[in-house]
């Protein structure tokens, strides 16, 4: 629906009624317009000579220097909007404005032109009549035979997305012959009142399902998993992996680095390109500088990974960013038919947490900070080398504050106060919850507050442990 406003900078007083003409013309010397009708969503710049039809929507006039006045009004005709000028005498111009005001439609005839003030599509109009009948407004209408249910619905409860209440969506709803709809603000749930108070209204059949769209946050990633209570001092296995792409099921290592590090020092290395039997993608090479001729006669991934497994047999993984690398072993693994249970320590999520005045943590950045001199990047075994520098670095934070064992990493490395800002930092992803019972609709509440009171860091964010904990009789239905 289109609403109609004007606003001009003076005030139109009624003429005597012996200067009111009765005539549909308002501005120009015939009410006959000859010239080609468009719609405004197909008007051109080189169109030239045309007529428009529609309703004014928003008008403002300038008094200008030679006593004219420029009228302004933006003209709907259902397909869209263009602004439209028009030059009026100063004797008539009160009268015209009104006239164009207080009429139900008129009819334009003028030139199109770009408008150098406003770099704009303009039409200059010289002909203006009054038309009896405004825009015909079509309802839109739902004429599919079997009718949708709308699980993805806001309302003006959801901040700068939605302008309609809940009772009005419902009714549309009812009107199009739909059986449900899902109300899903942004974060709030503010409009389930509304929307409970439409059940039985004119429709006794219609169910509504109370959802939201959250701000779902992934918890930080573990520093250490599956851990085995290994002493602080054992023997770890730094690594690294250059692969064909980032997927661990469809794509292929390319090269294998591993440091073996006991108490700081380096007491063995192994290190190996494996043939991916696949094509290296041009983008992957400009960051490897790893090429298929490099690959080619290497031992592929089934030879190579009983040597791998042989060669951190009884340590600790590390990695930078472990998930990545321990998906690509852990996938291989799988697919070889071997057994993949060792505990493995991600150096990013360390760094977050002994470093967190850092803006950037990828490795090199982490190193330069660190006054650590990098050599080369993006190959397996010089960025293991960084690895195992920065590491020792952090090992030696971890002792400091008392850590013993590989389980007393997570709890000192940070703060009990920068633990409960962790959620500040995490990134958030819209997915829509919807609660499918009375107990879903609780936890959905439960959320929802947490969010609010523990968890709201410019928005309101549902950490997935949360989630996970609280999921019973909800259903998540799609992540962004």
């Amino acid at each position: 629906m289109v609403n109609t406003i004007i606003e001009t900078n003076s005030d139109l007083p009624e003429l005597p009624s012996e200067e009111i003409e009765d005539t549909p013309l308002i501005l120009g010397t015939t009410q006959n317009i000859t010239d080609p009708l468009v719609k405004v969503e197909d008007l051109g710049v080189d169109d030239g000579r045309i007529a428009l039809q529609g309703e004014v929507i928003f008008a403002e006039d300038r008094t200008l220097k030679s006593g004219k006045t420029l009228y302004s009004f933006d003209l709907y005709d259902g397909t869209s909007t263009i602004t439209c000028k028009a030059f009026l005498e100063k004797e008539k111009a009160k009268h015209t404005m009104k006239r164009i005001q207080n009429a139900k439609g008129i009819m334009v005839a003028g030139t199109a032109q770009m408008d150098t003030f406003s770099n704009e599509l303009t039409v200059m109009a010289n002909t203006i009549v009054e038309i009896e009948q405004g825009l015909k407004k079509e309802t839109r209408q739902d004429n599919a035979e079997v009718k949708r249910v709308e699980l993805h619905m806001h309302t003006q409860m959801s901040q700068m997305d939605a302008m309609t209440s809940a009772k009005d969506l419902i009714k549309r709803a009812m009107k199009w012959g739909m059986k449900s709809i899902a109300i899903t603000d942004h974060g709030v749930v503010q409009a389930f009142p509304e929307a409970h108070k439409m059940l039985g209204y004119d429709n006794p059949d219609m169910k509504i399902l109370y959802g939201v769209e959250a701000y779902l946050a992934p918890d930080k990633n573990a520093i250490v998993t599956n851990s085995k209570a290994q002493e602080i001092d054992t023997t770890y296995c730094v690594l690294d992996l250059e692969t064909t792409g980032f997927s661990a099921v469809t794509e292929k290592i390319t090269e294998v680095g591993i440091m073996k590090i006991k108490q700081g020092e380096v007491i063995d290395k192994f290190s190996c390109f494996v043939n991916p039997q696949k094509h290296i993608p041009q983008r992957v090479t400009e960051v490897t500088n790893i090429t298929d001729d490099m690959v080619k006669d290497a031992e592929t991934i089934e030879q190579v990974f009983p040597k791998i497994l042989e060669f951190i047999e009884g340590s600790v993984l590390v990695a930078h960013n472990a998930p990545f690398d321990m998906g690509f072993l852990k996938q291989n693994a799988k697919r070889l038919g071997y057994e993949f249970d060792y505990t493995y320590l991600d150096t990013l999520s360390l760094a977050k947490d002994l470093f967190p005045n850092y803006k950037k943590y990828q490795l090199g950045k982490i190193a330069e900070n660190l006054g650590i001199k990098v050599e080369v990047a993006h190959r397996a075994l010089d960025d293991v080398d960084t690895t195992v520098k920065v590491f020792n670095v952090m090992i030696d934070m971890l002792k400091k504050r008392g850590a013993k064992t590989v389980d007393d990493i997570h709890e000192v490395s940070c703060s009990e106060e920068a633990k409960k800002e962790e959620y500040k930092k995490l990134k958030t992803y819209h997915a829509i919850i919807l609660a499918k019972n009375y107990i879903g609709l609780r936890n959905l509440y439960r959320l929802v507050s947490l969010s609010h009171l523990d968890y709201f860091y410019r928005k309101p964010r549902i950490l997935k442990s949360l989630y996970k904990k609280y999921s019973e009789g909800l259903i998540l239905r799609k992540c962004l």
